[in-house]
């Protein structure tokens, strides 16, 4: 059975320079998952149409792992590593970014994106449907962690503007609600360009869409 490269406390390490404490233990089930055939196209196995396992941790250096900490290493990585960073600080990053991630975890998402140009409901009720266990909502710590992650070692821009992975301007709406005003619209991550990444409120169905993503 093949076993998935992974990026954990290692990675973040030599990539980063930073300390994320004692990994987690890899668990046999992303193993077990890595090498089924894909949930919903059943003629490939999860191993292509994933990517490798992230280690989403507590705490970096000490300190909360949250989207404001994320957004100061991914500016300086080592090792030839590429160098990101989010395009403008929004309200939407005002309101989430010192949020905590919560317990370490590992990370599996799906490549492409799904049930793009729908409402919100709709996309969360896609995702519920799927078969394979996957979130019903995505945070916005888990799909930034991902995203840059792998970034720093390929320079692929998942959730990206037309030069990106899916070739079309995208932006993965996940769970935190931002508030401006008399109304509250999801958080959206996307339109990964390489200027950075964006994190702002949605405000339209048109480049909206979700990631399929398993936490273990």
């Amino acid at each position: 059975m093949f076993t998935p490269e992974r990026f954990g406390a290692a990675e973040w390490f030599h990539w980063f320079g930073v300390d994320v404490g004692q990994e987690p233990k890899f668990p046999k089930e992303i193993t077990l998952f890595w090498n089924q055939p894909d949930p919903i196209d059943r003629t490939q196995l999860v191993s292509a149409t994933h990517l490798p396992p992230v280690l989403c941790p507590q705490f970096i250096g000490g300190q909360p792992y949250n989207l404001r900490l994320l957004g100061q290493i991914v500016q300086h990585p080592q090792n030839g590593g590429h160098a990101s960073k989010y395009t403008s600080q929004t309200s939407a990053l005002d309101q989430h970014q010192d949020t905590p991630a919560g317990s370490a975890c590992w990370l599996v998402m799906k490549k492409d994106v799904g049930a793009r140009n729908k409402p919100y409901a709709a996309q969360v009720d896609w995702l519920q449907r799927l078969p394979g266990s996957y979130e019903a909502t995505t945070s916005a710590i888990h799909l930034a962690t991902v995203i840059l992650t792998r970034h720093v070692i390929t320079g692929n821009r998942h959730l990206g503007n037309h030069e990106g992975q899916e070739g079309f301007l995208s932006f993965g709406r996940c769970q935190e609600i931002v508030h401006d005003g008399a109304f509250g619209d999801p958080l959206d991550i996307g339109g990964f360009a390489s200027d950075g990444l964006r994190i702002d409120s949605s405000f339209t169905d048109l480049y909206g869409c979700v990631v399929a993503l398993r936490k273990f």
